[in-house]
């Protein structure tokens, strides 16, 4: 029996449009008079998600945010947060320097502001679809505390090549890995989507039997992987779509709804 439904954002139930079809929260809050929770599983900070919401019509079918990429823990109806792993600003200021002969744009997060480097059509195209203000900085200088994650804007077209540093430059202090064809982000190698999901697991008392997650890319893999039912998507990354229990038709196709009215029962089991 499923009792707890998580699903990654952007190229999941969030389109290139920044829209969410409205089939899905009515989809959700169906599930949600049956007893199922809906988490929200993000890699964007918790702060800066929350204001999304109502235009996305999630406000209310979220009973969970996961924010950071499992860094942080929101209950809704309480407010009660949770956070874990993030980096100190040495080792934020020592991938900066790591990554700089790339010419990528690095950037912090400060509330509803996205400091960058410099600004391209792609800083602006970030900074709208997550919704906050983009503002030129010295990214370096401003890392003065501990941070969830570095977060660089790439070219799509160099997305291969800063992968393949990433590989040929391990270091043990932090991970790379891909989280949009224009964004490529460094954490703590603890820190996954998956930490999220164990968190609202044990707040539930429930184990992964009892989950389905939705995702699309690189950084939803280990949340596929930890649940019973990882469900990625049509338009997804061949890796995520490697590890899923099933594929769900595409974003465009709001594959979520599709899925869930196609392959999860009143009775909240799987078939």
């Amino acid at each position: 029996m499923i009792r707890l439904i998580a699903s990654d954002l952007d190229g999941t139930i969030i389109d290139a449009h920044n829209h969410c079809d409205p089939r899905i929260p009515e989809i959700l809050n169906h599930y949600r008079s049956l007893g199922v929770k809906f988490a929200v599983c993000s890699g964007r900070p918790i702060d800066s998600v929350l204001p999304l919401l109502d235009g996305w019509g999630l406000r209310e079918a979220s009973d969970y945010i996961i924010g950071s990429n499992g860094g942080e823990v929101l209950e809704c109806s309480t407010g009660k947060r949770q956070e874990a792993y993030k980096l100190s600003p040495e080792i934020l200021r020592d991938v900066i320097d790591l990554y700089e002969p790339l010419n990528l744009i690095p950037t912090l997060y400060d509330g509803m502001t996205l400091y960058v480097s410099r600004i391209s059509a792609n800083t602006e195209n970030v900074a709208r679809r997550v919704g906050v203000k983009c503002v030129v900085g010295d990214v370096r200088a401003l890392t003065v505390k501990p941070e969830f994650k570095e977060m660089f804007v790439v070219e799509p077209e160099d997305m291969e090549t800063v992968e393949r540093f990433a590989a040929e430059h391990p270091d043990p202090r932090f991970i790379g890995y891909k989280t949009a064809v224009d964004l490529f982000e460094i954490t703590n190698p603890l820190l996954a989507k998956d930490v999220g999901i164990q968190v609202i697991g044990a707040m539930m008392h429930i184990t992964p039997n009892e989950m389905m997650a939705f995702g699309d890319t690189t950084n939803d893999i280990q949340m596929l992987q930890y649940v019973r039912y990882g469900i990625a998507m049509e338009n997804g990354s061949d890796d995520a779509k490697a590890v899923s229990y099933a594929i769900a038709p595409s974003v465009n196709e709001c594959g979520m709804a599709e899925y869930l009215k196609a392959h999860l029962t009143d009775k909240l089991e799987v078939i």
